[in-house]
């Protein structure tokens, strides 16, 4: 999965499809067979992590937890191609779904929110994600909707972006990373908390944003003491 050629030989880069604080993500077409890719540039800091894979290369901890989720692919989970190492940068390759967009930005286009019965089959594929994520030991922690990529036509659901992940440790994790207001309140109460309640919970609060069109909570304190509202016109179960 690691490859030895040079990225320029294999790959052509087209537009960028988004960038975030770990670098960029553009489109881009494999030339051996014209094979359309994502392709994730990302800077090299002194903060990065590295593990040792199973055959004793060093390699970037966010390449270890893709290869790991990759192999075998999991439907709902995005699969990393191949990856390259320069000076400055890491290269991920990984697929690129046909019609896709993040969730955030298809919420964002049903006017804020959705309706029960869609949120139901997103979440549905959310939870298989996250399911099969910690069955292979790989703790995302940064679940939302703006790291799913969705196909509007059909649905169908992909995780990505695991800069974040770590693995799933029977002690718990006492730093946090993510994005704040879907923190877990163990961690804000107790400086720590564990992989599968912290999971189930940011899938409630991408629930909750989903079917409610805004977050459910506002700041850490009102994380802490579970204080949000409920709209009108949702059924019963949803807001049990």
């Amino acid at each position: 999965m690691f490859s030895t050629d040079s990225f320029a030989a294999r790959y052509v880069t087209g537009y960028k499809l988004g960038e975030g604080g770990f670098g960029s993500v553009f489109t881009g077409t494999r030339i051996s067979d014209g094979l359309e890719v994502a392709i994730k540039f990302v800077k090299k800091r002194r903060s990065d992590q590295y593990v040792q894979d199973p055959t004793g290369r060093i390699v970037p901890k966010e390449v270890e937890m893709m290869k790991i989720m990759s192999n075998p692919p999991a439907r709902n989970i995005i699969q990393l191609i191949e990856w390259f190492e320069e000076p400055e940068r890491n290269i991920l390759i990984v697929e690129r779904p046909y019609l896709c967009e993040d969730l955030k930005s298809f919420i964002y286009r049903c006017g804020g929110s959705i309706n029960e019965q869609t949120a139901k089959a997103i979440m549905v594929q959310a939870v298989q994600a996250a399911r099969t994520c910690h069955e292979r030991g790989v703790f995302h922690r940064d679940i939302k909707p703006g790291n799913f990529l969705i196909n509007p036509q059909t649905l169908e659901l992909k995780l990505i972006d695991f800069g974040c992940a770590d693995w799933v440790k029977l002690e718990g994790n006492n730093s946090y990373a993510g994005t704040r207001v879907y923190c877990p309140p163990e961690y804000l109460i107790k400086r720590r908390y564990h992989a599968k309640p912290a999971t189930v919970w940011s899938l409630g609060v991408m629930l909750y944003r989903m079917v409610c069109g805004c977050q459910p909570f506002k700041n850490n304190q009102e994380i802490c003491q579970g204080l949000t509202d409920i709209r009108g016109g949702l059924s019963y179960g949803e807001k049990q």
